[in-house]
């Protein structure tokens, strides 16, 4: 019964595999997806130390990783360095574009960016 059934399977999913691919759609290379899957994370913070340097990413599906040196970030992109505001990931061999770079911009003390300071502007009356 066991073999039966393991051998209906094979039988429709192997035709499933000898599908061709859809002549309408453009074929995207594997170098071209891993940098679309790059583009869709994003580096929120770097935290470092006198040893190390951690990464605080966001992945595509809402998920907070901590990413440091040599860390796969998923299959086919190895994180190269992680220095002050950057991340640089490594992409597979063969790939035109060797690595990708996140940097962290106009987030640089973004909380301070509003406050302007005058000394004249207060008028300090005694008393009152």
């Amino acid at each position: 019964m066991i073999r039966s059934i393991s051998g209906l399977v094979f039988l429709v999913i192997s035709p499933a595999w000898a599908i061709p691919p859809n002549p309408f759609q453009p074929h995207i290379s594997l170098c071209e997806s891993l940098a679309t899957q790059l583009e869709s994370w994003s580096l929120n913070g770097v935290i470092t130390s006198t040893n190390t340097s951690t990464a605080l990413m966001l992945s595509p599906q809402g998920v907070w990783r901590r990413i440091k040196q040599d860390n796969e970030l998923f299959e086919g992109a190895q994180i190269e360095s992680v220095g002050e505001g950057y991340v640089v990931a490594k992409l597979g061999p063969g790939c035109p574009i060797s690595s990708y770079r996140w940097d962290i911009k106009g987030k640089t003390h973004a909380m301070d960016a509003g406050i302007t300071s005058d000394a004249g502007a207060a008028i300090h009356q005694p008393g009152r």
